[in-house]
C-alpha cells in the first residue's frame, strides 16, 4: 500500500497568499507532499502558479512533491516542461485514472480519487493507489461537498479501500483534534485546508498529527530491528544512535562498517573503484548486519537497490525513511570532503529527487525541525 505522510496539506486559492508561496511555506515547514488545488482561479493563473511551484521544488530536490487537483491538462503541460508532478487527484466526474495515465508524461504519476459512499469505496477507480474518504464533516472550503459521513462512515470507507490496497485519506473539515479518531478508523493520512491556513505553527501541527498516527500505528515493535534510510545529511546516523541507546540494541552505520572492513574511506573507494563497486560492497555488508535486532543507518543510495530492499524485508527489520528537507540536508553536509556525492549543489538536489521514489516505498518519519533526540523519543513514545 502507498506510504503517505500523516498530514496531507492542500493549498487554498481563496487566500491572498499566492499558491506557489503556499507550497513554498508548507515545504519549508517540513511537509514532503502538498496537493495543489487552484480553484477558483482561471486556467492561466493556475498554470502560472503551478509552474512556479514545480520549478522551485525541482531545483530544491523535488521538495515538496506536488499532487495536482483535477487538472490533468495542467499536469500534462508540466510534464512536457520536464516538471511532471508526483500525482493527480481526480474527482468522480473527471477523466478516469487509467485514461489519465496514458497522457504524455503522466505514466509514472500516483492517481487518487474522492470517494463518498459504499459504492465508491467498494469499487474504487481502477489505476488509483490512494483515495479520499469523506467528507468527515461539512467544510467551508468546498461548498458543494457531499453529505458528511462521520466517523462510522470513515471507518467503513477506510476498511473497504485498505482491502483493495488503496491508501485512505480522511477528508472534509478536519482539525488536529480529529487525528487520533481518524487514524484509529483506518485513515493513512488527514487532508487539511482551513486548519493549515489559520496562521498557526505549521511544523508543530504536522508534528502533532504524526505523533498521533504513531500512537495508533507504531513504526516498529519493541525489540524489532530498525533500518533508517534517506538522503545524505538527513540525520540518519544521529537518530539511529539515539534509538539504539534508548532500546539497548546494537548500532551500525553501514558506511562506517564498509570503511572499517575495507580499510579506506568511502571517498577513496569511489575514487579507486567507482560507484558500482561501492554499491556491491553495500549489498554485501548490509546482509551481514541484519542477523539479529539492531539499529542500522544506511547510506543515501543504498535503498535504491531492489536487492537491498528485499534483504531488509526478509530480515524482519522495520524500514523507516527519515524524510528531511533536502535544503536542510545540504546546509549540513554540502561540500563536505568526506561525502563524495555532496560536492555540487545542483547534482546533490537532482540525486535527491531521483532517490525519493525509492525512499518513499518505506514509511516515513518527518523531523519537522525537531532534533534527533526529540525524534527518537517520539518514535519510541507509542
Amino acid at each position: 500500500m502507498l506510504s503517505l505522510p500523516p498530514l496531507y496539506p492542500i493549498t487554498d486559492a481563496t487566500r491572498a497568499e499566492s499558491l506557489s508561496a503556499q507550497v513554498r511555506r508548507l515545504g519549508e515547514a517540513g511537509f514532503p507532499l502538498v496537493q495543489f488545488r487552484g480553484k477558483p482561479l482561471d486556467s492561466r493563473a493556475q498554470w502560472v502558479e503551478l509552474r512556479a511551484a514545480l520549478a522551485e521544488a525541482s531545483a530544491n530536490g523535488g521538495w515538496p512533491q506536488l499532487c495536482i487537483n483535477d487538472r490533468a491538462d495542467l499536469a500534462m503541460l508540466a510534464a512536457r516542461e520536464g516538471l511532471a508532478p508526483w500525482g493527480l487527484h481526480l474527482g468522480q466526474g473527471d477523466l478516469p485514472a487509467t485514461e489519465a495515465a496514458r497522457l504524455p508524461g503522466l505514466g509514472r504519476c500516483h492517481f487518487g480519487a474522492s470517494t463518498h459512499a459504499p459504492a465508491e469505496w467498494e469499487a474504487p477507480e481502477a489505476g488509483c493507489d490512494h483515495a479520499g474518504v469523506g467528507p468527515f464533516r461539512g467544510t467551508a472550503t468546498k461548498a458543494d461537498h457531499a453529505e458528511p459521513i462521520g466517523l462510522e462512515g470513515l471507518r467503513a470507507g477506510c476498511t473497504a479501500l485498505r482491502a483493495r490496497n488503496l491508501s485512505p485519506i480522511a477528508i472534509g473539515g478536519l482539525t488536529v483534534a480529529d487525528a487520533l479518531d481518524c487514524f484509529a478508523a483506518g485513515a493513512e493520512a488527514l487532508a487539511m485546508v482551513g486548519e493549515l491556513h489559520r496562521g498557526g505553527d505549521l511544523a508543530a501541527l504536522g508534528w502533532a498529527v504524526q505523533r498521533q498516527r504513531w500512537q495508533v500505528r507504531p513504526p516498529f515493535r519493541a525489540g524489532q530491528g530498525v533500518v533508517l534510510l534517506g538522503g545524505s545529511g538527513a540525520g540518519k546516523t544521529t537518530v539511529a544512535k539515539e534509538l539504539a541507546q534508548r532500546t539497548d540494541l546494537p548500532f551500525h552505520d553501514l558506511d562506517a562498517v564498509i570503511e572499517q572492513r575495507q580499510g579506506q574511506p568511502i571517498s577513496a573507494i569511489f575514487a579507486a573503484a567507482g560507484e558500482p563497486a561501492f554499491r556491491a560492497l553495500e549489498a554485501e555488508h548490509l546482509a551481514s548486519l541484519l542477523g539479529s535486532p539492531a539499529v542500522v543507518a544506511l547510506g543515501g543510495g543504498a535503498w535504491e537497490a531492489p536487492a537491498n530492499r528485499a534483504t531488509v524485508a526478509a530480515s524482519g527489520f522495520a524500514a523507516l525513511w527519515l524524510a528531511e528537507s533536502p535544503l536542510r540536508a545540504w546546509a549540513r553536509v554540502g561540500q563536505d570532503p568526506n561525502r563524495p556525492l555532496a560536492q555540487d549543489r545542483a547534482a546533490f538536489m537532482a540525486r535527491w529527487a531521483a532517490r525519493v521514489p525509492a525512499w518513499s516505498l518505506a514509511p516515513m518519519a518527518i523531523p519537522f525541525g525537531h532534533s534527533s533526540r526529540e525524534l527518537a523519543a517520539a518514535l519510541l513514545d507509542c
